[in-house]
């Protein structure tokens, strides 16, 4: 176990994560390698009376601490039981790791959209998958935990038996959004496909044809056959859709930058409001991107989760004004998809 302090070297990099904009303020940081020095830790904390906070990747930080920062990175051992089809591992560990050591063996988690996420928030926060509809929260599938105080250590889960899957994606430039939105929103979906919609503004350095645009972007993915010609509506930049290894669908990492963002879990979502929400998030001083998760099939919480990004901090005021408009079928809200808020 490595043990640092404010000045110390490695102390920027041990409480940095995948949210930049902000970060931990640790009056010391325990950096673990077993569940062992995570009780040293908890020790440490509760005898000073200071706070303790955990992180692995960073990527869902919403609020920051003061006192004792565990960082259990490095504490990534996963161990795939085939004849089981269970995994443990340990809290340190991303689903890229998962996803490699399951794969050969015909097996897969039910991990999100980002390979870098690390297994164990994602799972306690719900968990829900490229593949939820059909298959229900990972957090569901969760055999047992191992626990310090608080701080759980290690997970085992079940693995299902997935090798390939039917997946894809489309781009639209943002002017065809009102009718891309609009067909996304009738689509009579199967139970078993799970569905995406999200705005996204690229750069202009960004490779290939979505360079310097705003666009939609569609994606879906299941076991089972399914067809997508509905949602051809417009002209698409980018488009593809076949028989894929999962991995392929389970994400891929994305560089460390500053976002803050909300969600919300609807009993209901018309049309109309959905196109307020869109015309609002468009029209907002700060950037807002939008992305919609239909639910049901598996997931029978609510009937949607919209969530609303910006790439900045500061932009509380802005996301409420757009959840304003959905505010009367709110039902809750998913612990997976806060970012950078209190």
């Amino acid at each position: 176990m490595q043990i640092f302090h404010p000045g110390d070297t490695g102390y920027d990099d041990e409480r940095s994560g995948f949210q930049t904009g902000l970060r931990h303020e640790p009056q010391v940081i325990f950096a673990v390698e077993n569940a062992r020095e995570v009780e040293e830790a908890v020790r440490y904390a509760e005898t000073h009376g200071l706070e303790y906070a955990v992180q692995t990747t960073g990527h869902g930080l919403t609020t920051t601490t003061t006192g004792v920062l565990i960082s259990t990175k490095r504490m990534n051992s996963v161990e795939i039981d085939v004849e089981t089809r269970t995994a443990r591992v340990e809290a340190g560990a991303i689903w890229q790791q998962v996803v490699e050591k399951a794969a050969p063996h015909g097996l897969a988690p039910l991990s999100g959209d980002a390979s870098d996420v690390g297994v164990v928030g994602y799972t306690l926060g719900g968990g829900y998958s490229v593949l939820g509809r059909e298959f229900g929260f990972a957090s569901d599938r969760v055999r047992s935990t191992e626990k310090v105080g608080d701080v759980v250590t290690a997970l085992e889960f079940e693995l299902l038996p997935i090798d390939q899957v039917h997946a894809g994606e489309m781009y639209f430039d943002v002017t065809h959004a009102e009718a891309v939105f609009e067909a996304f929103h009738r689509w009579d979906l199967p139970d078993h496909v799970t569905p995406t919609l999200t705005t996204i503004a690229f750069p202009d350095a960004f490779p290939g044809p979505l360079a310097g645009r705003s666009v939609v972007r569609l994606t879906y993915a299941s076991t089972k056959p399914f067809d997508v010609d509905h949602l051809r509506v417009a002209p698409t930049l980018v488009e593809e859709f076949g028989l894929k290894p999962f991995a392929e669908a389970a994400g891929k990492p994305l560089p460390p930058h500053t976002y803050q963002g909300d969600n919300v879990l609807l009993n209901d979502l018309p049309l109309d409001a959905l196109h307020r929400v869109r015309e609002k998030a468009a029209n907002a001083v700060v950037p807002i991107f939008l992305g919609l998760h239909p639910l049901g099939g598996a997931l029978t919480n609510a009937t949607h989760l919209l969530k609303l990004i910006s790439p900045r901090l500061g932009a509380e005021k802005q996301h409420a004004a757009v959840f304003d408009e959905v505010r009367s079928f709110v039902v809750g809200s998913a612990r997976n998809f806060r970012y950078a808020v209190g």
